[in-house]
């Protein structure tokens, strides 16, 4: 019986090597699984009608953040957020949207919205803007 019990032992150590290898392929696969990439994101965004522009940490953007959350403008508005304190592309964007409507960059700040040519700079502005898209008084 010893040599049986040698092949068991070695079939095990076998069938465990060959459910770890299956296992570590897998998570691979899901590692490598492609992603929407950031340029593809942001080619999604440019198109967009409404675009909200925003500081990560400015006390007026996060007022209006809480606004919008509050009253689940995005349930009922199509628009995207870009940040611009961090993200030079967005800045730049921004600035290219804020010329179209005649601001100087003197006069640009966050929140600022450009919505079909239109441009809404600082909190009252852009609060009012979203109210009245999404349809509340």
């Amino acid at each position: 019986m010893l040599p049986n019990k040698k092949l068991y032992s070695i079939l095990v150590v076998v069938i465990f090597f060959i459910v770890g290898v299956v296992v570590w392929g897998i998570n691979q696969e899901k590692a490598n699984a492609p992603t929407v990439s950031q340029e593809t994101a942001s080619q999604q965004n440019q198109t967009a009608d409404i675009i909200y522009f925003y500081g990560e940490t400015c006390s007026h953007c996060i007022e209006l953040n809480k606004f919008l959350e509050d009253n689940k403008i995005a349930e009922k508005v199509n628009f995207s957020k870009k940040e611009v304190w961090s993200n030079k592309d967005n800045t730049a964007e921004m600035e290219k949207r804020a010329a179209e409507c005649n601001i100087q960059k003197s006069d640009m700040g966050v929140p600022f919205v450009y919505a079909r040519g239109k441009c809404y700079v600082g909190t009252p502005q852009a609060e009012a803007f979203f109210k009245q898209e999404a349809g509340i008084q």
